[in-house]
This record gives structure tokens, sequence and C-alpha cells, in this order.
């Protein structure tokens, strides 16, 4: 049983998506635990908060190490925020003997709260309209309003395959008076606006993550990880 967490710790030190570290922190528990180094999984929460919050500040110092400062000291941070948000979940997750990959998902990106369950397609769409023309609203942010808009095509919530159709369900959804500054609006929605650097490119994801996170729509949130996983090795 040892060997499995020890893998598992191996597998995912210095993992830099929020599954792998919070694998690598269940992990960390588990072998501490069984050791007598920690005397539960309260007290070990409370060390990881501020572990991952200590080691986010460290790197970000480090910042001539450009990989771990633009992205392992970013995710540590969200973790340290999300364990301090979702703790009792997280405890509950840590204290079985065996967790997949899909509890660890489901945890991060799945929906806990029961308005967000109840909200219909059409609510969930008014409230991704109200997000892009905020968007629209602050200057510089345009690019995030087409890349929110990208991903409700990239999901087949709002079916457009060819440009003409993407372009067409933009003035549908958004109104002929407001033009998006890509008009290509790609249904990969990472490729708008390509010549953006790949950390910036990361930064707009990540917010455009924790939004649809906040809404709910978690099968976006899965299409944005997938996206920013494949974008991470290119920093």
């Amino acid at each position: 049983m040892q060997n499995k967490y020890r893998k598992m710790y191996n597998e995912n030190l210095l993992g830099t998506s929020d599954v792998s570290i919070l694998k690598f922190y269940y992990a960390s528990f588990k072998i501490q635990y069984q050791k007598g180094k920690v005397a539960d999984v309260d007290t070990f929460l409370d060390e990881a908060i501020k572990v991952a919050a200590d080691t986010s500040r460290t790197f970000k110092i480090f910042g001539f190490i450009p990989y771990f400062s633009s992205k392992y000291s970013t995710e540590q941070q969200r973790i340290s925020k999300f364990i301090s948000l979702r703790r009792n979940d997280i405890a509950a997750l840590f204290l079985k003997d065996d967790i997949t990959d899909k509890e660890v998902e489901d945890l991060l990106y799945g929906v806990s709260v029961k308005e967000k369950q109840d909200r219909t397609p059409e609510e969930y769409l008014e409230l991704v309209k109200e997000k892009i023309l905020k968007c629209y609203s602050i200057k510089g942010k345009k690019q995030l309003g087409d890349r929110i808009f990208g991903y409700l095509l990239a999901s087949e919530m709002i079916p457009a395959y060819t440009p003409e159709e993407r372009l067409d369900s933009w003035h549908t959804f958004i109104g002929k008076e407001i033009a998006p500054s890509d008009t290509k609006l790609h249904a990969t929605p990472y490729l708008n606006r390509s010549n953006v650097d790949t950390r910036t490119l990361l930064k707009h994801l990540d917010s455009i993550r924790e939004f649809y996170n906040e809404i709910g729509l978690t099968k976006i949130v899965h299409i944005i990880q997938k996206d920013m996983d494949s974008l991470s090795g290119k920093v």
C-alpha cells in the first residue's frame, strides 16, 4: 500500500495541473499518516494550505525561472485557495484508500452548489452573454470575450461549424451592433488571435476556466483544461 502512495507522490511531484497537484497532496497525506508524522487529515490540510501558499510566493520571488514562476506558482496558489474553500470535500476524498482521476476532476471542476444544477440552458447562456458584454465594455478584454464565446461553440451549446455560421451565431447571440474583435471565432478557442504569447494565453484560459467553473458549466471547464494542459508544455 505504501509503495502505491509513494509512486503517486513521485509521479505528481512538481506537477502543474490542478489534478496532479491535488493527487500529490493526497499521496503526501497517506504517506505521512501511515508513518505517524501527521495526526489527522485536518492537521495535514492546515499545513497543505500554508505550504501551497508559501511555495507560490517562493517561485514568484525567483522569477528568473520562467517555467516555475509562470505556471507552478500560479497552480499552487489556486490549490491553496481551493483547499480552503472545499476543505470538507477534500478531507472526505483524502480519507479514501484509493482515488481516481475522475473523482479528483469532479471535485475540482464539478458543480457543488444546488442553484447551479437548477439552471436551464437558457439561463447558462444568459450568464455567458452578460460576461462577454462585460469583457467588451473593458479596454483590453475583448479577446477574452471572443474566447468565452468560442468555448460555447467548442462545447456545441451553440452549434456552428463554418466561419459564416460562427459569425452568424455571434450576431444572433450578442447582437449585430457589436462586432467580434476576431471575426474568425475559431471553434478551437485558443486559436483566436493566435499571435498572443503562450504565457498570456494560459492566463486568459485560466480566467475563462474559472468563469465557467463558477457558473457550473463543467463540460466547458474540462475542454479548457485539456487546452491548458496541451499548452503548458510549450511554456
